[in-house]
């Protein structure tokens, strides 16, 4: 089983990002979704063991990363974008056809900064929402469970508290 750690749209909560670290200590990969990719420098720092995968999201001005990329971990294919070029914030269409014909099961992006997970014809969407700011409600990330193919979990998890 392989447990993943999706996260996006920090926007200067670098601590935000580093409580979610240190309660998720036993994941694999974290994936950053972009808006904050400073915060995830900072974030990381404690945890130089863990992989981090990261694109750059429409605040990260200048930025080194790409705006999207494709990996593949436990036998899935996954995509991974902050969702800004795809027009997320007006629907999920255009991602969802680009994951497809790329071979992708699951497509991951932030940008909304609400939380999102749904599956259509084999391919799942999946947005962590904001771990920074988000638009409405709890702060949040997404832990996502991987075993032999397959798809075995998405779930959207709230910040720790700082008193946590």
């Amino acid at each position: 089983m392989t447990k993943l750690i999706v996260a996006s749209d920090s926007h200067g909560s670098s601590m935000a990002l580093q409580r979610v670290l240190d309660k998720e200590q036993d994941a694999r990969a974290l994936f950053f979704l972009g808006d904050g990719l400073r915060d995830l420098e900072t974030a990381c720092a404690p945890f130089p063991g863990l992989w981090v995968y990261a694109v750059a999201g429409n605040c990260d001005m200048g930025a080194l990363e790409p705006n999207e990329a494709v990996t593949s971990f436990d036998g899935v294919n996954l995509l991974y974008t902050h969702g800004h070029l795809y027009g997320v914030k007006s629907g999920e269409e255009r991602l969802w056809y680009a994951a497809r014909s790329r071979g992708v099961q699951l497509a991951l992006f932030g940008h909304t900064h609400i939380p999102f997970c749904e599956e259509s014809e084999g391919v799942t969407l999946f947005n962590p929402g904001s771990v920074g700011r988000p638009w409405r409600g709890q702060a949040t990330y997404g832990v996502i469970l991987l075993d032999k193919g397959k798809i075995v979990e998405c779930r959207h998890e709230n910040v720790p508290a700082l008193w946590e």
